[in-house]
């Protein structure tokens, strides 16, 4: 009984973890994002040696599933160059930069789930609405896939 609670409690994670955005991974090269370093009051860490003036870190599995991150920003990858132009691009990009984490773990259970799974493919929101994500659970050595649809159309 209670190893069937405990699949229970694994396969309701499965169901509800596709729906957070794992697209804010990395960007569309393959470079990982960031988010803002925050300290014990969420503030932002200042840190002039970072490009915005502010301590950034990589976006985690940890980040992205947990409530405790829920509606913080993530950062644009801001193209390098001295030269007018790049910052005109940087700076739009990041005043039309809206993306923002949806995670809704706990935070004991978003670690929990960080330790455990693997994001080994995500396939982010085609036009139809659908959304996978491939899943590998190190502790049981198989995959998991988790689909979703956000357009419905009658």
């Amino acid at each position: 009984m209670k190893q069937a609670l405990n699949n229970l409690k694994d396969y309701a994670e499965l169901a509800q973890a596709p729906y957070f955005y794992f697209d804010l991974f990395k960007d569309s090269q393959g470079i990982p994002r960031k988010i803002y370093e925050l300290d014990s009051n969420s503030n932002k860490i200042k840190d002039e040696s970072y490009p915005r003036g502010y301590k950034e870190m990589e976006v985690t599995l940890e980040h992205i599933v947990s409530q405790k991150y829920c509606n913080q920003e993530v950062l644009v990858n801001l193209q390098q160059g001295d030269d007018i132009f790049t910052k005109m691009r940087n700076d739009a990009n990041e005043a039309f930069n809206f993306d923002k984490l949806n995670g809704e773990f706990s935070e004991i259970q978003a670690k929990n789930f960080a330790k455990r799974y693997e994001i080994r493919f995500h396939q982010p929101n085609t036009a139809s609405g659908f959304s996978a994500t491939l899943f590998y659970d190190t502790h049981k050595d198989r995959f998991i896939v988790g689909f979703r649809g956000t357009e419905c159309r009658f």
